[in-house]
């Protein structure tokens, strides 16, 4: 009950059901923030959602009384309606075109659609400060229940062997806004730091990042995002993730986004197959194998953020500025530039891994808004594509950098350089990167790095 009365909250979730273990990976540390001592289940966190279903939406006229009659006296205080010229174009009097009208004092709203959580609603008309109901602007938009969406990714996990799931769903507004995390420890794999040294480079500022720059392994769990916002969207969103459990931090994955538009029926099977749209318990079954798919790669790109460096040495900013320049606030950069700079080694030419880790950790420590919220969206954005495109990071910088300049001597990006890339290839072409040859990747690797960039292409298009 508690939790239909808040406006904001963080609930935190261990195994599906009552039926599972509520026990957390031993990998994740007793005090970590996204642990409870006392976890719900996820079946309960998702019935604290809104129950939503549609309601009726009407607006007032407040120049028609209840009896019908229309205040004419009213009409005629509105200031910039002109009266004389109405009456004119009419041939009739304003008293006469009143007694014609059959308006009605309460008029139903055709072009939006009423989102109503029914419990939410009693619990107002008993007097509690709680929101029930939320507008949206459309005349064509079919209301998905977030219980009867988010319920069926029980059977999903379970199908797939999958019930020690944990995670935290984050509301805003009474639940009209979410973000949810969904981890699977299952999906976990052990990062090694690599075997071989990396040879130096030949270049301005080329050097490749060493072993001893980076611990020695990192583990990484597997899982999803997803969420929805009743305030203006029209799509129910999920999107697999990365979860380091030595830090607490999440990181947006390379992998597809998968939406799922508001229209049609969309929690009933039978009619979605029938519209050609897949039912949406096996649209849940199809992420979970598309993130388990994807984490036989996790291994190859953590190894590559942690080749490549910025020296900041060669560059004509400071790491601080850097993360200013991709739109982190002053506050979380100076935190997040500290702790990288501190396990740098050395100091100015930290990792893309370190940098993006840092980010992360920076946000948790010092964030004191809603992980729900857009902002603390686009800051984790911001190390997602970090991690997925480190060389086009460091160029949207030095872009921002050389707008900031009015010393054209202090511009940074080549002259024939106008469109950011994130090819390896042209990382030698930037002053200030560290990175390990093309010739260090694998033909399967080297592909899988190009397979990235082109979807972050389609995706942009």
């Amino acid at each position: 009950m508690a939790d239909l009365l808040k406006q904001e909250s963080v609930l935190r979730f261990a195994g599906l059901t009552e039926h599972d273990s509520q026990d957390y990976p031993n990998e994740l540390e007793s005090n970590m923030w996204c642990r409870s001592s006392t976890p719900r289940t996820f079946k309960d966190v998702v019935k604290a959602l809104p129950a939503a279903s549609s309601g009726e939406l009407w607006a007032t006229n407040e120049f028609i009384g209840t009896s019908g009659d229309v205040d004419i006296d009213a009409i005629r205080s509105v200031e910039g309606l002109d009266i004389e010229g109405l009456e004119r174009g009419t041939g009739s009097a304003l008293e006469t075109i009143a007694q014609r009208s059959a308006a009605e004092p309460v008029v139903e709203v055709q072009d939006h659609q009423d989102i109503v959580d029914e419990r939410r609603k009693a619990l107002h008309a008993l007097g509690y400060d709680v929101k029930f109901r939320w507008q949206i602007a459309s005349d064509s938009y079919t209301i998905i229940n977030p219980q009867e969406a988010y319920l069926p990714i029980i059977s999903a996990l379970q199908q797939r062997g999958e019930d020690d799931v944990f995670g935290w769903a984050s509301y805003r507004d009474w639940g009209g806004l979410l973000k949810m995390v969904v981890i699977c420890p299952s999906l976990r794999r052990v990062v090694s730091a690599g075997e071989e040294d990396l040879e130096e480079l030949d270049g301005d500022g080329l050097t490749a990042a060493t072993p001893e720059d980076e611990a020695p392994e990192t583990v990484v769990y597997g899982g999803f995002q997803t969420g929805y916002d009743f305030r203006g969207t029209q799509t129910l969103w999920a999107r697999p993730i990365l979860f380091f459990p030595a830090s607490g931090t999440v990181l947006p994955d390379t992998g597809k986004r998968y939406t799922r538009r508001h229209y049609g029926k969309a929690t009933d099977a039978a009619h979605e197959r029938a519209n050609n749209r897949t039912p949406i318990n096996e649209w849940w079954r199809s992420i979970y194998d598309d993130i388990d798919t994807r984490m036989v790669t996790v291994e190859t790109a953590i190894q590559r953020s942690r080749a490549i460096a910025y020296d900041f040495e060669e560059l004509p900013f400071s790491l601080k500025e850097c993360y200013t320049y991709w739109g982190i606030a002053k506050k979380y950069a100076e935190r997040a530039a500290n702790r990288a700079k501190t396990i740098a080694r050395p100091t100015t030419r930290p990792t893309v891994f370190n940098i993006q880790l840092s980010l992360l950790i920076a946000l948790l420590e010092e964030y004191n808004g809603s992980m729900a919220s857009n902002s603390y969206q686009e800051y984790i954005e911001v190390a997602g594509e970090l991690y997925r495109t480190p060389s086009m990071m460091i160029q949207l910088a030095m872009q921002e950098h050389d707008k900031q300049t009015t010393d054209s001597t202090d511009r940074v990006l080549p002259e024939d350089q106008q469109t950011l890339s994130d090819s390896l290839e042209d990382l030698f072409d930037v002053p200030g990167i560290t990175v390990e040859t093309e010739l260090d990747l694998s033909n399967e690797q080297a592909q899988r790095v190009q397979d990235g960039v082109q979807q972050r292409l389609d995706e942009s298009v």
